[in-house]
C-alpha cells in the first residue's frame, strides 16, 4: 500500500497533466476554428442607360477563378438590384482566395466583378 506521500504526489501529478491536456485541446481547437474562414462580397447591378436597378440579375460566385468547377453559390439581385454571397467555411492558413463574382440578365451583356464590397456594376444591353 502507497504511504499518503505517494498518494498525495500521485494525486497532484494526475491534477496538473489533467489541467495540461484540457488547456492543449482547448488551444488546439481555437486554433483549428481559427482556420475556417468565409469569404463575402456585397454589390449593386444597374442598367447603364437608365442607372435604375436591375432586378433578377444572376449572380454567380467563384473563389479563384470564375470556371464552373470553382462555382460555390448563386443567387439574384433584389428589386433594389443589390446581392449578397457567401463562402462555406474553408481551412486557410496561407493566403485568402480573390472573389469573382458573374453577374448576367438576359437582353444584357454579362459582367465580372474581382471581390466586391458593395461595388456597382452597370448592364450595358446586347444588341
Amino acid at each position: 500500500m502507497l504511504n499518503l506521500k505517494a498518494t498525495i504526489f500521485i494525486f497532484v501529478y494526475m491534477k496538473q497533466i489533467i489541467r495540461i491536456s484540457f488547456f492543449a485541446v482547448l488551444s488546439l481547437w481555437f486554433f483549428m476554428s481559427g482556420c475556417q474562414k468565409t469569404i463575402s462580397g456585397t454589390g449593386y447591378v444597374y442598367d447603364k442607360s437608365t442607372k435604375l436597378p436591375i432586378q433578377g440579375a444572376n449572380v454567380i460566385a467563384y473563389l479563384n477563378s470564375p470556371s464552373s468547377d470553382a462555382a460555390f453559390m448563386s443567387t439574384q439581385t433584389d428589386a433594389k438590384g443589390s446581392y449578397y454571397v457567401r463562402s462555406q467555411p474553408y481551412s486557410s492558413t496561407g493566403t485568402r482566395p480573390d472573389l469573382y463574382v458573374s453577374i448576367s440578365k438576359p437582353g444584357y451583356q454579362g459582367a465580372y466583378v474581382k471581390n466586391p464590397n458593395n461595388d456597382t456594376t452597370y448592364l450595358v444591353h446586347s444588341r
